[in-house]
């Protein structure tokens, strides 16, 4: 395989292996393991990619098994990291129906459960009740005593495992507890919970996580704060307009209109086909189309799905539209250049604009410029700069001054530019009708 870490594009096999190396800071990815496996993989030869990932996985596993039995204990925990990251790689593009699905997930899981036992202090393996479902977690102490606490949520198709190297580690070397967790129709939650699929109003899990983290005596209560990445963009603040709880809530990034968003991109002739005419025609794109085929996968395992054509209702209730008065708490929107210029509709622009202009909450929007290395989606590439800019954020909200502060509306000044680099002078005529634009620091107080 070619590898191109400039493309970015979700779900294509050059993202996912930017998204293995973007876990080489924490120890999760080794840069020479990772462009020997994609060297050995042909393009779109799914099953070379799970095999070849796989087979990395096993002699990291291997090589980690050996460490242990002579007691070498820093290249054991190494390497459980690594064979864990390549676990979840080769399942990525792996179909719910497939027996290595479920196996290589044990496997990554497996893994990473050998390594935090071996490191100090160890990040605790937790168990949040859920009605009759339990929802797994990792808690990671920033220290002694109370501290100030990051929930942190994934997205559609991301780990816990993922998370805690994406921002746990880096929360407790600044001194925050983090609780890595999966809700339903997350991996982990739904291999322990059958049946407990994705689900809108993420409030209702939520309020079982705040429950859960504000019991424990390391919490803050007054500084619990949650991140959502990806779909999670869309999650974390849907959460937090409906539990008081939380103080401050970073969207990375957000999602304000997922069902129309959808709907957007199809033409109206198949969007408002016959469900056999629409599903035909899905049928023949993922045939052509890796995006295509691994989303369509992956819905109708966390989404209990049967047909394509029943994204559109099935996407429907995800928006965040009449939540606006309900945010009260700080909001940091954070976005990658990349992600900005592959916005196809203008309805998914116009959408975030309008709910970010009605939002009376302390707002700030942060874009991540490509040429400074963090533009891909999430950061991938990038996480040391996201993290810098995520707590560097919550250390202000938190801060005392802050409290004293009227409400404000924050725009990034790369935003304009960047909207109309990629969407000309069409993105002018949107911007001109909301009052965000009027200058780049607007106080929203009500």
């Amino acid at each position: 395989m070619h590898i191109n870490l400039l493309d970015t594009a979700v779900g294509h096999s050059h993202f996912e292996i930017m998204r293995a190396l973007s876990l080489m800071p924490t120890g999760g990815a080794e840069l020479g393991e990772v462009v020997q496996t994609a060297n050995r993989i042909k393009d779109r030869d799914v099953d070379q990619w799970i095999n070849e990932w796989r087979a990395t996985a096993d002699h990291a596993a291997r090589a980690a098994e050996d460490a242990l039995l002579k007691e070498q204990f820093v290249t054991a925990r190494q390497a459980f990291l690594r064979a864990s990251t390549y676990y979840r790689t080769a399942v990525f593009y792996a179909t719910f129906d497939d027996p290595r699905h479920k196996r290589l997930w044990e496997h990554g899981r497996a893994c990473f459960h050998q390594a935090i036992r071996l490191m100090s202090p160890t990040p605790e393996i937790v168990e949040i009740p859920f009605g009759d479902a339990r929802l797994p977690g990792y808690f990671i102490k920033g220290g002694e005593g109370k501290r100030p606490t990051l929930i942190a949520l994934g997205g559609f198709d991301s780990t816990m495992e993922e998370n805690v190297h994406t921002i746990g580690f880096a929360a407790a070397e600044r001194g925050w507890n983090c609780l890595a967790f999966e809700g339903p129709g997350q991996w982990s939650a739904l291999y322990l919970n059958p049946g407990l699929t994705l689900r809108h109003d993420y409030e209702v899990p939520m309020k079982a996580v705040v429950d859960y983290v504000l019991q424990r005596p390391e919490v803050d209560a007054e500084r619990l704060a949650l991140i959502g990445y990806s779909l999670g963009g869309y999650l974390a603040p849907r959460a937090a307009a409906f539990e008081p709880r939380i103080r401050a809530c970073i969207a990375n990034n957000l999602i304000t209109e997922i069902g129309e968003a959808f709907r957007a991109v199809w033409p109206p002739v198949l969007r408002d086909a016959p469900m056999v005419v629409f599903d035909g025609a899905f049928s023949a794109m993922t045939k052509i189309s890796q995006h295509a085929r691994w989303s369509w996968g992956h819905s109708r395992w966390t989404m209990g799905l049967e047909h394509p054509s029943e994204f559109f209702d099935a996407w429907k209730p995800y928006t965040l539209t009449g939540t606006e008065d309900r945010l009260r708490c700080p909001l940091l929107c954070l976005y990658g250049e990349d992600e900005l210029s592959q916005m196809e509709s203008m309805f998914v622009v116009e959408a975030v604009i309008r709910y970010l202009d009605n939002v009376t909450c302390d707002t700030t929007l942060h874009v991540f410029p490509t040429n400074q290395g963090a533009g891909a989606h999430c950061q991938a590439g990038g996480l040391t700069l996201a993290n810098d800019v995520i707590f560097d954020w919550l250390d202000r909200m938190f801060s005392p001054e802050q409290a004293q502060r009227a409400p404000t509306l924050h725009l990034d000044p790369h935003l304009v530019p960047i909207l109309r680099r990629y969407h000309g002078k069409k993105i002018d005529a949107i911007l001109s009708k909301y009052r965000m634009f009027t200058n780049l620091s607007t106080n929203i107080a009500q």
